[in-house]
């Protein structure tokens, strides 16, 4: 019996993933499920810990979110009613590059047969579920700014908010990327280019006032004017890199607008099983629901893995990247 896996032996570029054939199996260990994986999300994480920015030992295979079927149940593992055959998401088990993977049980999410992969791939969702959630109490009327809004999180975070009753703005770096967040709902799409600029634009846009609330992932290149385009009593979320680690942020930088700064991770909200199983249930109940919109993401083969690297660092991406391994042969 073989498998497929993508393995990375150097920190560096996209070139150092590469493709191996496994012989030996996975150990099944107690508590744990096989996996055969249908799809293998492509996340930023996953780019971080290729070049060696998250902490991550040599060698390993990338990846942390995936959806496939349950192939084996270790000892104690059946939990959740999952049985062999049974369709089932996660979001944090390491090593998701693969045709199989050992998923703890406690974290395996059951997800309806009928939701395409895109749709059962919920890293995204769940991130979008707990920053509208955590940070912030989002009224009717709440002034919202979103970077990077054609991104994956970026556009459910739109569609969230919306369907909150926020009033939002999504900024990207093209016209095409700014005609898919008009798509899923933003009241207005601020073009910022290559060079980011957009708070003069976006204080036209607020008559001067500001956002109340703002979802920063792009990091270097944003943080820093984001706070300046802030309302009084504005909170500010940082919860990406795209474009490098954010600038330090001295507390008398808020003061001025007594604003907030929060700095985001999504393990840190679904360490406890039955909190991710919660928020999970939150977001498939929205899908199920019909006013989340995952969209039809962006298949690649596993052999075309650097290519989904390649294409998600360079701002080229709308929406979900997912690697599709062929199944393990017997």
């Amino acid at each position: 019996m073989s498998m497929q896996r993508v393995i990375v032996n150097v920190f560096g570029g996209p070139d150092q993933l590469t493709v191996e054939e496994v012989t030996e199996p996975l150990r099944l260990g107690p508590g744990q499920l096989l996996i055969d994986v249908e799809a293998a999300g492509v996340n930023y994480l996953d780019i971080y810990q290729r070049k060696g920015l998250s902490p991550v030992s040599l060698p390993f295979t990338p990846g942390l979110e995936g959806v496939g079927r349950v192939r084996e149940i270790g000892e104690g593992g059946a939990r959740n009613s999952l049985a062999v055959g049974d369709r089932v998401a996660w979001i944090n088990s390491p090593g998701v590059y693969a045709s199989q993977v050992l998923v703890p049980a406690a974290e395996a999410i059951p997800v309806p047969q009928a939701f395409t992969t895109a749709q059962a791939l919920l890293f995204q969702g769940i991130t979008a579920q707990y920053l509208v959630s955590e940070y912030r109490m989002v009224r009717p009327g709440d002034r919202v700014l979103v970077h990077a809004a054609a991104g994956g999180v970026g556009q459910l975070l739109v569609q969230w908010l919306k369907h909150l009753g926020a009033w939002v703005v999504g900024t990207t770096s093209s016209d095409v990327k700014a005609a898919a967040i008009r798509a899923v709902g933003a009241d207005a799409v601020i073009n910022y280019g290559q060079d980011y600029g957009f708070l003069d634009e976006l204080l036209s846009l607020t008559g001067g006032n500001g956002v109340d609330l703002a979802f920063d992932a792009v990091g270097a290149a944003t943080l820093a004017t984001t706070l300046k385009a802030l309302a009084r009593g504005g909170t500010a979320v940082s919860y990406g890199s795209a474009s490098g680690p954010p600038p330090a942020i001295e507390p008398r930088q808020l003061v001025p607008k007594c604003a907030r700064l929060a700095g985001a991770a999504l393990f840190t909200y679904v360490a406890d099983p039955s909190e991710l199983q919660r928020r999970a249930a939150v977001v498939v109940d929205a899908i199920q629901s019909g006013w989340l919109r995952m969209g039809e993401g962006t298949a690649y083969a596993l052999a075309d893995v650097a290519e989904a690297h390649r294409a998600i660092e360079g701002r080229g991406t709308q929406g979900k990247l997912y690697l599709t391994p062929k199944p393990k042969t017997p």
